[in-house]
Order: C-alpha cells, then structure tokens, then sequence
C-alpha cells in the first residue's frame, strides 16, 4: 500500500475538536452554495415571471430536492468507504472504490432520468398543483431529470474530496457552480425570457459545469482518483471494483432512502398546504425554502462528521471518532441555534427576497418562519450529526430508522393528527414539521451512548 501525496491536513492528529471545526467550516458554506441556486431561483423568478412562476418553482423544487437528497445520500457510501481506506492509508482501495462510486453515480443518473421524466405530469397532478402553474412544474423537473448527471458526478467527485479530509475543494466547486448558476439565471430568465425552464436549464448547466471541475479537481490532488479505467480491463480488478460498489451501496443506498423519505414527507406537506389555496401554497413553499437554508449547515457538519468519523474508523481510533462525534454534535447545535435566530429577527425581510407579496402570502410565510425556525432547530442539528455518526460506525440501517421516524409518525402522522381530527389546519401543518426531529436526536443520543460504551476502554 502506498500514501497518498497531497498535503492536506490530516484528521487523524492533532486535537480533535479543532480538526472538525476547522474541517467543517468550508463545507458548511459549499452546502449553502449548493443550494443558493434553487433560492435564486425562486427569487428571479418570483420577481420576473410571478406568482404563478413563483407557485411552480415552489413545487417543482421539493421533487429536486428529493432528487439532489438522493444523490447526496448516495454518495455518502462513498465518503464513508473511501474515508475507511484513507485511514487504514490504502490507497489502491481508495482508487477502486472512487471507481465504483462513479458507476453508482452514473446508475442512480439513470434511475432519476427515468422516473423525472415519466412520472413529472402524474406527481404533480396528484399534488395538487395549480392549473395555471402545472404545466411550468412539469417543464422544471422534466429538465433537471434530464440532466441529473452533473448533479450525481459532482456529488460523487465532492464526497471522494471529503473522505480525504479535503473540505476546502468542494468549497470551490461550489462556488464556481453557484456563481455560473446565478450568471445563467439572469440570462435566461430575464435576457431570454425562458421563465421556468430558463430557471432548470441554469441549473442543470451549472451543475454539469461543476462536476467537470470536480473530477478535474481530484484527479489532480490525488494519485487515487487517476487512473480509474484500468480496472475495466482486468477481470480480477473488475471483481474487486464490484466489491468495492457494494461498500458504497451498504452505507448510500439506505442514506438515500433516509433522504428521499424525509423529502417525500414535504412533498406530502406541501401537497396539503396546497389545498389551503394558492396564496398559502406560495407562502409555505417561500418558508420551506428559507427553512430548508438555514438548515442546511447541518448537512455540511454531519458530512464532516461521517469523513471524520469513518477515517478514524478505518485507523482503528475509536477514542477519536467518538470525540468527532461530539464536537460535531456541539458545532452543529451552535451554528443551527445562531442561524435561528437570525432568521426568527429577519423574517419579513427574508420573505420579500422572492419579489413583492400580498400582506395575506407575507404573514403567512412569516408565520411558517416562527414555528419551524425554533427552538426545534436544536433537535435538528442534532439529529444530522448524530446520524451522521451512526452512518460512519457501521450503523446506517438505524439512520434509515429515523428517517422514518421523523418522515411517517412525527411530519406526516402528526400533520394529518393536528390538521384534520383535531381542526388546527395549515397551522397544525407547521407545527408537525417543528415536531419531527425530536423522537430522532433522542434516538441518536442513545446510539451514541451505547456505542461509546462497547467500544471505548473503561
């Protein structure tokens, strides 16, 4: 086995709480740039096309969301598969599971292209949207299926960057794809006057852009990510390739589905908001997007808390994962509780960032803000970095767990409970989405625990 030449600082060494701090930072910030293009969006179009514009972004982004969840939550697999090789310094492993990774990326492309497609009219329908919005809706989504696969190879080119404990390259790729989608945004939204589609075709595009700039990014830092079609020629390196995929299937496949359920739980949500009208419609689809932002530094800790983790794992340190584990935890909390705040002061001013609104739709999404942009965000961020801990430990079957927890009994069991039998409406709405994270942190605070106790010296 030979060791990689880069020098990025190691995880292994020095204090604990220092490395993930500093490690989690940069991919905080990629995370909300990884985002920043669905709120430009929404806001361009808003602005530009209106609130029929503005209903069908709305609805159409909780199915990308899904989508970008999955691709995230699969190539997770990778981060925790390639981060147990960087630890036990192997590089040939990292090389052959980098490999398999790709080929994953490429099949769950294919997956996407084909449900997006031909299953656009139908969800959409179902979900209730709008007459005069449904047919952008559909156009939106058609077109991100269509070009998943920069979505899914820059995902996997950033999670490869991260189990090296490299945060600050997805940091530029993101940049660089956020600042290409916003540079498109205005060109074909407002130049071109394409609407919707102009809002999916920058998407895509930025995306596509990025994943090159990824690949290209790896292979030149790292000797593992060069080289990788050799192993289409060898039957015995194919074989073993194989394997390696099923490492990152083990850990991806139940992420993306831990994704994919919590999301398709707001598509459910959204779906009633929208039987309240197009006015709470709108309102609740700004609000889940400010939401969704200010959660989002979470995801970034907790994939710093899987890279960490599963290198520490892989270098047989139990001690060390358990500290990243709780530094990760306290970071998580801190941050979340910071940004919380903030947008609880900044509310209306957050709303009227997606163009001009009705006092109705403005207190509406403001009244979204102060429930589910609460003291629920620190049972939020601790449910991420705990999971995320339980992804790199060997546990991901009990992520997936809570996902369901948090997605069928608290988001859409408690929603329909509070809506419809006891009469609180939209409201009740709300406050089941505040809900949802708490049974899931207190879960994750157990596993923990337990883990801790069977696997650190007394």
């Amino acid at each position: 086995m030979s060791v990689s030449t880069d020098h990025t600082p190691s995880l292994l060494e020095g204090s604990a709480p220092k490395r993930l701090a500093a490690f989690s930072a940069p991919l905080v910030a990629a995370n909300l740039l990884q985002y920043v293009y669905q709120f430009v969006d929404m806001g361009v179009v808003g602005n530009v096309v209106g609130e029929t514009g503005l209903v069908a972004v709305s609805n159409a982004s909780t199915i990308v969301f899904i989508i970008s969840s999955i691709a995230i939550g699969l190539m997770s697999g990778c981060t925790v598969a390639v981060g147990n090789r960087v630890g036990a310094r192997d590089e040939q492993g990292q090389r052959r599971t980098f490999a398999a990774s790709l080929g994953v990326a490429l099949l769950g492309t294919a997956a996407i292209t084909l449900a997006g497609t031909t299953l656009a009219h139908p969800i959409f329908s179902l979900m209730g949207v709008p007459g005069t919005s449904l047919a952008q809706t559909v156009a939106y989504l058609e077109v991100v299926s269509l070009g998943s696969v920069g979505l899914f190879l820059l995902n996997a080119a950033c999670a490869f960057l991260r189990a090296q404990g490299d945060s600050v390259g997805p940091l530029a790729i993101m940049a660089f794809s956020a600042a290409a989608n916003v540079f498109l945004d205005f060109i074909l939204i407002v130049g071109f006057g394409l609407g919707v589609v102009g809002a999916a075709i920058a998407t895509v595009s930025a995306q596509g852009a990025g994943a090159v700039f990824a690949l290209w990014l790896a292979r030149r830092r790292y000797p593992s990510a060069r080289d990788l079609f050799r192993f289409v020629r060898d039957a015995q390196e194919r074989a073993e390739v194989l394997t390696s995929a099923r490492d990152v299937l083990r850990v991806g496949v139940p992420m993306a589905v831990q994704q994919a359920v919590i999301n398709l739980s707001y598509v459910f949500v959204t779906a009633w908001l929208n039987s309240y009208g197009p006015t709470i419609a709108a309102a609740s689809g700004v609000g889940l997007k400010i939401s969704t932002i200010a959660g989002l530094p979470c995801w970034g800790i907790g994939q710093a808390v899987s890279a960490s983790v599963s290198q520490s794992i892989g270098a047989e340190m139990p001690k060390r994962a358990v500290a990243f584990a709780r530094s990760g935890l306290l970071v998580s909390i801190v941050v979340t509780a910071g940004i919380q705040i903030a947008v609880q002061f900044g509310a209306e001013w957050l709303v009227s960032l997606f163009g001009e609104s009705g006092k109705d739709l403005t207190e509406a999404a403001v009244l979204y803000l102060r429930i589910t942009c609460s003291v629920n965000g620190i049972f939020y961020a601790s449910m991420y970095a705990l999971d995320s801990f339980a992804l790199a430990s060997g546990a991901p079957k009990l992520a997936l767990a809570n996902s369901l927890i948090d997605a069928l009994v608290m988001r859409a069991g408690l929603a329909w409970l509070l809506s419809v039998p006891l009469g609180c409406g939209f409201i009740g709405i709300y406050a089941a989405q505040a809900a949802a994270p708490v049974l899931p942190a207190i879960i994750g605070f157990a596993y923990l625990r337990l883990w801790s106790k069977r696997n650190l010296p007394e």
